[in-house]
């Protein structure tokens, strides 16, 4: 691990800093899915301390002792020895998401008709999780553009209101400039004093990047790959060709309901180009970098012009000890024209 030792992590498990050898990494890993942070610590002091459900921060403290954590959560999952304890921590979704949290079942009788996405987490959060702490923060939360409404949302059985809530997110889709689509993900915003969850849109790739990597600047080293674009989609009976499939054949489904196939088939383009827009893969080692939000755009200056320009991060990991801190990041692919599609 190469470790930037600027950096003087601290890590404290409620209000108790960790003292001794500790190491861990914090796992930012995008698309909506929830950030962890798995550790382990060697102090004595919480050996023998019930330590499930307790809160846990980290704090990257670059120069200076910061007043935001990188991380914030909640022990999950505790695993004692003779010589180390394990821990693995999630942020506060883990009180909407999985088989433990609390769930929901939506009827024809008891259900959210008329609510948008983030009314329906708002009010949930508010009603049924916030009910002696604020444990999900709802100061950041708002509408997509599209709003996408959870009228007619029905469930089979109580399910987590977090699975609920970002598979109807995965509608949202902003084709305001159909040249450069955007799509929603669910993140967290840490204020300082709790976690607050929030829906954001990607950010355009000519916005101004957050950062700028370079083989001279921050750059450590990256990798590339590429996967088979999908040749062709279907959707409620229509079916859009993109290519003449050169390199075999890959197809995805749309499911959802349409007025008429037109309709279908534009979302077929729209889904398509979207997942083609990801086929490159860029992993990152960088010495700079810890604190940008996911989503965010960085500018990678390098001798290949396959890559060369700006990208969104994807997902980051961050691994820390008493040694210090390293930087792994996940870029996507520049994004690719639809007008010249769409009929």
């Amino acid at each position: 691990m190469t470790e930037n030792t600027y950096y003087k992590p601290r890590l404290l498990i409620g209000d108790k800093e960790v003292f001794g050898s500790m190491s861990g990494n914090i796992s930012f890993s995008g698309n909506s899915q929830v950030n962890s942070c798995t550790c382990k610590i060697t102090d004595p002091a919480f050996q023998n301390h019930r330590l499930y459900g307790k809160e846990l921060k980290v704090y990257l403290n670059y120069g200076s002792d910061d007043g935001v954590p990188i991380f914030r959560g909640f022990i999950k999952e505790v695993k004692p020895n003779d010589t180390e304890t394990n821990i693995v921590a999630i942020d506060s979704r883990m009180f909407i998401t999985g088989a433990n949290s609390r769930m929901v079942e939506l009827t024809d009788d008891e259900n959210y008709d008329g609510s948008s996405v983030s009314g329906f987490l708002f009010d949930f959060i508010s009603n049924k999780i916030n009910t002696n702490d604020t444990y999900i923060g709802l100061d950041f939360l708002s509408d997509t553009n599209p709003i996408i409404s959870m009228s007619g949302e029905r469930t089979s059985s109580p399910t987590p209101v977090y699975e609920i809530a970002t598979k109807k997110l995965n509608k949202a889709i902003d084709d305001a400039d159909i040249e450069k689509p955007l799509t929603y993900f669910i993140d967290m915003i840490d204020d300082g004093v709790k976690n607050n969850i929030t829906i954001v849109k990607e950010k355009s790739l000519s916005d101004s990047p957050s950062l700028y990597l370079s083989e001279a600047t921050g750059l450590i080293s990256y990798t590339f790959n590429r996967r088979l674009p999908a040749t062709y989609a279907v959707a409620g009976g229509a079916t859009f060709q993109h290519t003449n499939e050169p390199k075999g054949s890959v197809g995805i489904s749309i499911s959802g309901n349409f007025k008429d196939k037109n309709e279908a088939r534009t979302q077929a383009i729209k889904e398509l180009l979207l997942n083609n827009r990801e086929t490159e893969e860029i992993n990152i080692k960088a010495n700079k970098g810890h604190y940008i939000a996911l989503g965010s755009i960085v500018n990678l200056k390098v001798e290949n012009s396959d890559i060369d320009g700006n990208h969104r991060l994807t997902s980051k990991k961050i691994g820390f000890s008493d040694r210090g801190v390293s930087l792994s990041l996940t870029l996507n692919k520049k994004p690719i024209v639809l007008s010249s599609y769409i009929n």
